[in-house]
């Protein structure tokens, strides 16, 4: 197998039949910086054996993805797509790529779905700022932190690009990769999704706040191209709770949520922004002079328990075997998440 992509989470392989090789890893990463200091031990394995029982189950009511089956504990087959990166050209990012309507594709946009809001959320600081985007969004009145959707809020936010950007639709328009048939497929696959996996996690007691996803261009049949789910889905693209506290990765932006750190990541974002740069990691590194904090031991054990009972648990929903030991249990590991303190 060749190596054709290092993520920060994952990494992809080419086989040689052509066919793609998602190898998850135990590395772990927030608020869009790469690679964190420390790993998780069996994080990988428990995300990989996660997003092949969820693609498998999508499959089951009728969602298409990429997934082909489980290579192995920490690896899943998918068919491949071409990523048609948008060039950075005068201040501002080029989608050319895009005006042909190319199929076998990456869609650029993620979509984001929302299906319940909850204290410290992002979208009620964005329509503070701009509040046009509340009629784009079709929503009267402003939601609350309190706030439900039924059916879930659908957003879209750039995808392959240094920094997430949420767009508007006249952003979408502006960018010529999907058409407005597109733009509601997306969104009714996205829908569909969404519900699926509430109800899924509502079996054994774990609630869907939200949650991100990603498609291809499959093939263009009469003028309209078909639609995929593509990447992953697991609790590093969804944000869940378990007796009201945070699950997996949200566990751990919540360990560096407020450090000196992720405040500095939040201005090195503006700066990059007000100077027409993308790389706002770097005024993080050599101006900010802050870098993420590594890890206590107690909270790599923690986090690496709850990614294993958290597959447990979805195994047992969907009457599968349990992928690690069965005294690996979401309730006492939860447990174990209140005694947590933050990082400084």
């Amino acid at each position: 197998m060749n190596l054709i992509y290092k993520g920060s989470v994952k990494d992809l392989y080419k086989s040689g039949d052509g066919k793609i090789i998602f190898q998850y890893s135990n590395r772990y990463s927030i608020f869009d910086w790469g690679e964190m200091p420390d790993e998780i031990p069996l994080k990988g394995e428990a995300l990989a054996v996660m997003a092949g029982m969820f693609f498998d189950y999508l499959s089951e009511k009728g969602i298409s993805s990429h997934y082909l089956g489980q290579k192995n504990r920490n690896s899943i087959e998918v068919q491949a797509v071409d990523v048609l990166r948008p060039e950075w050209k005068e201040d501002r990012y080029d989608y050319g790529a895009y005006a042909h309507r190319p199929t076998q594709c990456l869609v650029p946009l993620e979509v984001i779905f929302r299906r319940h809001l909850g204290m410290g959320n992002s979208l009620q600081a964005r329509l503070a700022r701009n509040p046009a985007y509340a009629q784009d969004l079709g929503l009267n009145p402003i939601p609350t932190s309190d706030s439900s959707f039924a059916p879930a809020l659908i957003e879209f936010s750039t995808k392959l690009e240094s920094t997430d950007r949420y767009l508007s639709r006249a952003e979408i328009q502006a960018m010529h990769v999907v058409s407005e048939e597109e733009l509601h497929g997306l969104k009714a696959h996205t829908q569909q999704v969404s519900q699926l996996m509430e109800d899924l996690f509502a079996s054994f007691g774990v609630k869907l706040w939200d949650g991100k996803v990603e498609y291809a261009f499959r093939n263009d049949v009469n003028g309209q191209r078909e639609l995929m789910l593509v990447d992953s889905i697991g609790p590093d693209e969804l944000r869940l709770t378990y007796e009201n506290l945070p699950l997996s990765k949200e566990f751990l932006r919540q360990i560096y949520a407020g450090s000196a750190w992720s405040e500095a990541v939040k201005k090195a974002k503006v700066l990059a922004q007000e100077r027409k740069t993308q790389d706002w990691k770097k005024i993080c590194i050599e101006e900010l002079k802050q870098h993420p904090l590594p890890l206590t031991a107690a909270q790599i054990q923690v986090a690496s328990y709850l990614y294993q009972a958290l597959a447990n648990e979805v195994a047992v929903a969907l009457r599968r075997p349990t992928p690690f030991a069965p005294d690996v249990n979401l309730r006492f590991w939860f447990k174990k998440v209140q005694e947590m303190e933050p990082l400084s």
